[in-house]
């Protein structure tokens, strides 16, 4: 009965440095003009929004689970992940920007190619690439 995720919310300090990073970094556009205390919406390549609202107390998206590691010890978990056609050319554009990487781009055999990266406001994203793709 559920299609797909159209959108998502994301909490930031700063809602115009946050738009201006997430298209100078990640490639995404900005809907409409942001207004004075109100949130951004950035569009991605494929169609779907990322909502960038103001948030107060800035409590960055992440959460901790022991059940994403083999050997059950924590880990900081991201509650999103994006998918790219451009994922070294993205791992360039982070490092570039001076973002936070979890670690270099991992190659996880029929699950891709992986990649672990923060925002400004410590919002944790993973982005995957499919198999096969070169990019």
């Amino acid at each position: 009965m559920i299609k797909r995720i159209e959108c998502a919310y994301v909490p930031v300090s700063d809602v115009e440095r946050s738009a201006k990073w997430y298209e100078r970094v990640l490639g995404m556009s900005l809907r409409s003009a942001i207004e004075p205390g109100r949130g951004a919406i950035m569009v991605m390549e494929e169609g779907g929004w990322l909502f960038l609202l103001p948030s107060p107390d800035m409590t960055p998206l992440t959460f901790a689970t022991n059940g994403w590691k083999e050997d059950g010890e924590s880990f900081e978990m991201f509650p999103l992940c994006f998918e790219t056609n451009q994922i070294h050319a993205l791992f360039a554009s982070l490092k570039e920007a001076g973002t936070w990487v979890e670690q270099d781009i991992r190659d996880e055999d029929s699950c891709g190619l992986q990649l672990n990266f923060k925002d400004p406001d410590g919002n944790k994203f993973q982005v995957w690439q499919q198999p096969g793709l070169i990019g």
